[in-house]
């Protein structure tokens, strides 16, 4: 059997919930935790999306690269839009993270561009997490000061906030089952912040949700 070629930076903090893994994007990924709530999408749901590519560009020219090779991008800061198969997220006025949604096309072009003048190679090992389900926004209210029914995917709008105490950005994204919060942060950060939502969506009646539960629900 292979060796999966990335680790995810919840790899420790869920081994000991595990009761199946799979291989994705030849990363380790939970496929299902063996205190999985039955249906706690419906309610509030945690899932991990680690593993899917991403890159990332900086510098005055990483607009016009990224243009160039057919990725779009948003026209103002602190926004994402969605584009050749990835989401395209701008950071401040010159820095972009590119993660692959349903095509890792676009992650491709962008990690050819580390050549081109006056753009930048970003590395990045950020822990993705998704949180969905009616109640998300009540475990928000609990973790973070923002208050996310601001937030819309129709805004495209990216918050740069803490969560419990960890800096991390969030956008409002549609999923087939409405809408629901993806989170980036530093994987370093990453098991301090799965235990302390995982723990805050179980009080609140759901819980963390595994590969094959993301896959039912479309993402």
């Amino acid at each position: 059997m292979s060796t999966p070629a990335r680790v995810s930076p919840l790899a420790d903090v869920q081994s000991a919930h595990a009761a199946r893994w799979t291989e994705v994007e030849h990363m380790r990924v939970v496929a299902a935790f063996s205190n999985e709530q039955a249906n706690a999408e419906s309610i509030v749901a945690v899932g991990d999306l680690s593993h899917r590519p991403r890159a990332g560009v900086k510098g005055p020219g990483a607009a016009a690269a990224l243009n160039a090779a057919g990725i779009s991008t948003p026209s103002q800061p602190n926004r994402w839009c969605r584009s050749e198969g990835a989401l395209v997220t701008r950071l401040g006025l010159t820095e972009y993270l590119i993660e692959a949604d349903s095509s890792k096309d676009a992650v491709s072009r962008v990690l050819a561009l580390s050549n081109a003048p006056d753009v930048y190679p970003v590395p990045h090992y950020d822990a993705a997490l998704i949180i969905m389900g009616p109640k998300a926004v009540d475990l928000f209210r609990q973790t973070c000061s923002v208050d996310m029914t601001t937030l819309h995917p129709s805004d495209g709008a990216l918050v740069l906030t803490s969560v419990v105490g960890v800096g991390a950005t969030v956008a409002a994204l549609q999923t087939p089952t409405g809408i629901a919060y993806q989170m980036w942060l530093d994987g370093t950060y990453a098991s301090y912040m799965w235990d302390t939502l995982c723990e805050i969506a179980r009080d609140l009646g759901g819980g963390p949700i595994g590969f094959e539960a993301l896959s039912r629900v479309g993402l």
